[in-house]
């Protein structure tokens, strides 16, 4: 759709098109990658230009002047790139909402610089955010894997939720307040370590530990899906997220279903995924 959206716009297709995943950290410095992310498409132009599939009524925007909440991480990426920003044409093209706070920028950025880089070959410097840890997620995630950063060093830890019939479960409790609390000190470190000793199971009470109680809706949330069979979560954006056996996702969903729709705008959706190879 991304290289139909293009053609359509530039009356041309694209000359390079590139995929990256949204880097879900389960905590800080603990990530996975999930199945949906951002594509951007690009073709060589005179004057760079980027054009929105999700904020369409926009119309183009230039990496120069105002530049719109959804066109900054492509701008910072494409102005890092070579000096002057080389004449590019871009298409951006997010594939979940971005009222659920899962969307970092980092997916947004990384599919920019492979398209960049296929289009215009190597960039001259570092972009902005070579170091994060969703964006390193985003261009390394391996399938049943999560990914234990620090500043330095990058690390791929077991977590293989197939094999042991688990499931990470997003709550999309359709709510405004989206921020993310800091987890505790070094709770990444000790995540990554259960999971080496004792396999996937042992994150979930982790995520409950790392959960900042205070905001009613999230907490409803988190209790009703623990109290349904999940084995642990906590408020991620403006979703709660949990991991669960698989077999218990049905009872989850009839559960918050009815337990929060009376509380909400609408009723919770909720979205399964195992760790997603980049």
């Amino acid at each position: 759709m991304t290289a139909y959206v293009f053609e359509r716009v530039h009356g041309s297709p694209p000359a390079a098109i590139h995929r990256a995943l949204i880097g879900l950290p389960l905590l800080d410095g603990l990530t996975i990658a999930l199945p949906w992310g951002a594509i951007v498409a690009a073709g060589p132009s005179a004057v760079p230009s980027l054009y929105s599939v999700n904020h369409h009524t926009d119309g183009a925007a230039p990496p120069c002047g105002p530049v719109p909440h959804w066109a900054r991480e492509s701008v910072a990426v494409l102005n890092s790139h070579a000096d002057p920003a080389p004449g590019t044409r871009l298409v951006i093209n997010r594939e979940i909402p971005a009222e659920t706070g899962l969307l970092t920028g980092a997916e947004t950025a990384a599919a920019t610089f492979l398209a960049l880089r296929a289009l215009h070959g190597p960039p001259a410097g570092p972009h902005p955010l070579t170091g994060h840890p969703a964006y390193r997620t985003a261009l390394h995630a391996r399938a049943a894997h999560a990914i234990l950063t620090t500043p330095g060093t990058l690390e791929h830890v077991p977590f293989d939720l197939a094999a042991a019939d688990l499931r990470i479960v997003i709550i999309d409790l359709g709510i405004r307040h989206s921020s993310t609390l800091p987890t505790p000190a070094g709770a990444a470190a000790r995540a990554a370590a259960a999971l080496r000793t004792s396999g996937p199971s042992a994150l979930g009470p982790l995520l409950t530990d790392a959960h900042t109680f205070g905001d009613p809706l999230p907490d409803r949330a988190l209790r009703t899906a623990l109290d349904a069979g999940a084995l642990g979560g906590r408020k991620i954006g403006a979703c709660v997220v949990a991991l669960a056996p698989a077999a218990s996702v049905p009872k989850l969903r009839q559960a918050l279903t009815a337990d929060l729709t009376p509380a909400l705008p609408r009723p919770p959706r909720l979205l399964t995924a195992l760790p997603t190879p980049a």
